[in-house]
């Protein structure tokens, strides 16, 4: 069996490296040698090319692309499909075009006109809040249900001491500061309507003791 590897003038080697790393390395690899084997003017597609790339290779795939054909100086077309959006915030708007499935015959459908939304340096968190993206937000759908449930037992009138203990622990482990602080103030409020409940039936108590204490008297 002959195993080969490849080291660079850094002393890395080619096995040593991540599967992402190897992939882009290889497309890079690939782009640079069809280069010289045709003339100018070549188009390229590529298809889901930020795929299994760490998110900080997909930041830096446009660059890196941009980098290797510069220094071919040789005219080059690229068409890439893709779900990233950190490819996306490197493109400007009029490079880019949007598809969606058509529900009714399943077929992919330019929606560029339908999305108002220039991705040219915008921020990831932009990109995927809007709603071409992801239409149901960005939380986790585990974590959505789990919070979900939580707000359906503090809205109730009532709640046991199992559904208590449930918001509690939830509201411990929320990580989004916005979200935990209002499921806090609801949870504070049902305890203290708790409370204030408690001391209304003690009120009672003393008073009904005291007017029966005095009935006893009399």
């Amino acid at each position: 069996c002959l195993d080969i590897d490849f080291t660079d003038e850094e002393d890395r080697n080619y096995n040593n490296l991540s599967s992402g790393e190897k992939q882009i390395f290889g497309q890079l690899l690939n782009i640079y040698f069809y280069s010289h084997e045709h003339t100018n003017n070549q188009l390229y597609f590529l298809d889901e090319p930020d795929n299994m790339l760490h998110p900080n290779w997909q930041k830096s795939y446009v660059k890196e692309l941009y980098t290797l054909l510069k220094k071919l100086k040789i005219n080059f077309h690229f068409i890439l499909a893709t779900h990233s959006p950190f490819l996306l915030s490197d493109l400007p708007k009029e490079n880019v075009i949007f598809l969606e499935k058509e529900e009714k015959t399943g077929n992919c459908i330019n929606a560029s006109d339908k999305v108002d939304l220039n991705p040219f340096g915008a921020n990831i968190h932009t990109l995927l809040s809007h709603g071409f993206f992801m239409k149901d937000g960005l939380m986790g759908e585990f974590a959505k249900e789990k919070i979900n449930t939580a707000i359906k037992y503090l809205n109730q009138t009532k709640l046991s001491e199992k559904e208590l203990e449930y918001c509690e622990n939830i509201i411990s482990i929320i990580g989004e500061p916005i979200i935990k602080r209002q499921l806090q103030k609801m949870l504070d409020s049902k305890r203290l309507k708790k409370v204030d409940k408690i001391d209304d039936i003690e009120k009672q108590i003393l008073k009904l003791s005291q007017e029966l204490k005095s009935l006893k008297n009399d």
